[in-house]
């Protein structure tokens, strides 16, 4: 929430982005700067439960299909098309209530939503959550791809094995302080939660 501008509380810190500092208040300012969110809460904060698959997929970027003020449907359902397609949602159209889609369908089409507005980093708060075990290998599959790719991505997870899996790099968080920095080789369910449950201050 701090990095995507819409935290309850003043951020404390700084964010450097392609080596400047940026400041982020709004998620307006996050979308500006190339940073894009997938919320842990699907179904209150990542869906637009009224409306359908398409809508929900463009909602961000509208202005792409959008002339003079003027929502040009063939562009934004071609958008949608696009999207689906690379996400590999599972649908039988993109007039389809986005409600009827599995958890996991749901979930591409949000990622999906996201990369549509070219984000230079893709936050991923809990991004498997309440999905099924083939949702969840797709996603990581596309987590993967995305990274080959040059994007970057932050997880957060309260799956260990999850972060073994897929991170470069794991910070370990205790009370909001940051207790360690594991890299893949360095990285066990041992060593991350003896750093969860290490006070600030206190050295192991």
């Amino acid at each position: 929430e701090c990095l995507f501008g819409c935290s309850p509380q003043t951020p404390q810190g700084e964010i450097i982005l392609d080596g400047r500092k940026v400041a982020l208040r709004h998620p307006a300012q996050a979308m500006r700067a190339g940073i894009a969110l997938v919320t842990e809460d699907r179904k209150r904060l990542g869906i637009f439960a009224n409306m359908d698959v398409g809508q929900n997929i463009s909602i961000c970027t509208l202005e792409k299909a959008t002339t003079m003020g003027l929502i040009r449907f063939a562009r934004e359902h071609a958008m949608a098309h696009g999207s689906i397609k690379q996400m590999g949602v599972r649908t039988a159209g993109i007039t389809t209530p986005i409600t009827s889609l599995s958890g996991g369908n749901q979930q591409k089409a949000i990622v999906g939503r996201w990369l549509l507005t070219d984000p230079k980093v893709l936050l991923l708060d809990d991004p498997t959550r309440g999905v099924d075990v083939g949702a969840k290998a797709e996603l990581y599959r596309l987590m993967d791809k995305l990274c080959r790719d040059g994007l970057g991505i932050i997880v957060t997870s309260s799956e260990l094995p999850e972060l073994l899996t897929l991170c470069d790099r794991i910070l370990v968080l205790c009370e909001g302080h940051m207790t360690g920095q594991l890299s893949r080789e360095e990285a066990t369910e041992q060593r991350i939660m003896e750093l969860a449950t290490q006070r600030p201050g206190i050295v192991a």
